[in-house]
């Protein structure tokens, strides 16, 4: 072959390739083409769209598996669309410009050896930036309500400010369709400046979820999948970042706790014996100083006479740790008003007659609620004190005591060193995770077994029964896995285990109500 002739070939060749790639169609609304294309073949279309514009369709293929890359028009590669659904099935186009521009659209395959196929190319939309804004709008907010409170923000400036006036909580619950057990719950806030980001803390999600801001709004919003019978306490938290400095180069960034709420779902549990009823009698509340000698000092405690009380008519002993948050400050409001709750429990006869005792923390908790020596104070100075001074049964199985997180840790503790005397445990979210030495658990995740795990599992039955409840959204396997594993122990050596779980975390919204069931548990009438 001559070099001519090789000339010749060689810019045929050419031309050919050139012929391949290089035809290019002008891509519009509605544009509908069908071609077929082999492995050598790349197809080239164009379409300006300005900024925020979009277009949207999609490439049906049949016998060939096909890709589709978009250029800028400087060449710069922006995306390759490429589905896992082989030679059949669609290619979805939907492609918002980021800049006003010509972009190419390039459909070919990736397999050399394919043979001819063909496809069909469906333009559906080419969108304006006001159209598309909506349409992502439409498509990524969770809820017809967020979207109506962002398209009234694109025309009303005022509308953040009247949405967030006309809430008296920073959430509101809306039913999804075709889910009969669970509701979406939509948080919301307005953070101040210098602030990074949000958290909710609280629910079902235990890490926490993170806030985004709606559209360039003030508002931020996060949702929560809620089942129905689920109630717990929130909080947000803002990630703070401030900036000092000519360059901006000194950085200083907090966490601020910056607000609470309660969610209560529509078929959460009836705290029935919460509220103050009118024509309930009402018991006497005294305040009263016990002198301790295992505690070298005078212990404030709070004691419920019941109304009625009769003084030949023998009694329980109920004692409540953290008197203070349980309803031990007479006309203060409490987390838990333990008196309302045993005034209400007895005048619907659920319990048998029970004097009550809430002993004061007195900044004292997190020693005391671990300590032998207050233990005794308990066992060995408190009870026999109220013995001294109301009718009190003699026997232990009449006895309960009381508390809350710590406070359940140090009820099962007490009682485990003491079921002599005492014969019965209320425990609510116990912190069994504790080990009480230096080098303790996580909270969160610990490490090694609880003191109280490891000594009920090693012991001997006891003269105990228990009424133990827990929260699902708890702090995982400290809380909730701990307290699963205590009472599968207890129920394996043959002790009687009253055990709840309710859909809730570690607060007082949830011990306020369970309060009641645990007494009712223990030392209900013979009809409960």
């Amino acid at each position: 072959m001559n070099l001519l002739h090789k000339l010749s070939t060689l810019f045929i060749l050419c031309l050919t390739s050139y012929q391949v790639t290089a035809q290019t169609k002008k891509l519009s609304a509605n544009t509908k083409v069908d071609r077929t294309l082999t492995a050598q073949e790349k197809h080239t279309y164009d379409v300006s769209l300005k900024n925020g514009m979009a277009i949207v369709g999609k490439v049906i293929q049949n016998k060939i598996d096909l890709v589709v890359d978009i250029y800028s028009s400087d060449g710069i590669h922006l995306q390759q669309i490429d589905s896992p659904n082989g030679s059949k099935g669609s290619e979805i186009i939907d492609f918002t410009a980021s800049t006003s521009d010509y972009y190419k659209f390039i459909i070919h395959t990736l397999d050399t050896e394919s043979k001819q196929g063909s496809y069909s190319l469906n333009i559906e939309q080419l969108l304006s930036t006001a159209e598309n804004a909506k349409r992502i709008a439409k498509k990524e907010l969770p809820t017809e309500t967020l979207y109506n409170l962002w398209e009234t923000s694109l025309t009303d400036e005022t509308v953040i400010d009247e949405f967030i006036k006309s809430h008296k909580n920073k959430h509101i619950i809306e039913p999804l369709s075709g889910n009969p057990t669970k509701m979406l719950v939509t948080y919301f806030c307005v953070p101040d400046k210098n602030t990074e980001y949000v958290m909710l803390s609280g629910g079902p999600d235990f890490l926490g979820l993170r806030f985004q801001q709606l559209g360039n709004t003030k508002l931020f919003y996060v949702t929560q999948l809620v089942p129905n019978d689920a109630r717990f306490s929130y909080g947000f938290n803002y990630f703070k970042t401030f900036k000092y400095g000519p360059e901006n180069e000194v950085i200083h960034r907090n966490v601020v706790h910056a607000y609470d709420g309660i969610i209560e779902m529509p078929n959460a549990p009836k705290q029935l014996y919460l509220p103050e009823r009118n024509e309930v009698p009402k018991g006497k509340l005294s305040v009263i100083t016990v002198k301790s000698d295992f505690l070298q000092e005078d212990r404030k405690v709070t004691v419920h006479v019941p109304a009625n009380y009769s003084a030949k008519t023998l009694h329980n002993l109920l004692i409540i740790f953290d008197g203070e948050a349980y309803g031990g400050r007479p006309n203060r409001q409490a987390r838990i008003p333990t008196p309302t709750i045993i005034d209400n429990l007895t005048a619907d006869k659920k319990i048998t007659p029970t004097i009550t005792i809430l002993v004061w923390s007195m900044g004292k908790r997190s020693k005391d609620l671990i300590s032998d020596k207050f233990g005794n104070f308990i066992a060995d100075e408190l009870i026999p004190w109220a013995r001294s001074n109301y009718n009190i049964s003699p026997h232990q199985e009449k006895i309960i005591v009381a508390g809350s997180s710590r406070g359940g840790f140090a009820a099962s503790s007490i009682a485990f060193n003491h079921s002599d005397v005492i014969g019965n445990v209320l425990s609510q979210s116990g912190s069994y995770w504790i080990k009480a030495t230096k080098d303790e658990n996580h909270w969160t995740y610990p490490e090694a077994n609880g003191k109280l795990i490891n000594a009920y599992k090693q012991s001997k039955k006891l003269p105990i029964r228990f009424y133990m409840d827990v929260g699902l959204y708890d702090a995982g396997a400290a809380m909730l896995g701990m307290n699963r594993e205590l009472r599968d122990i207890l129920e394996l050596k043959g002790y009687t285990v009253t055990y709840n779980e309710f859909k809730g975390g570690h607060s007082y919204v949830n011990w306020r109500g369970t309060l009641a069931s645990g007494l009712i548990s223990l030392i209900g009438t013979k009809n409960n």
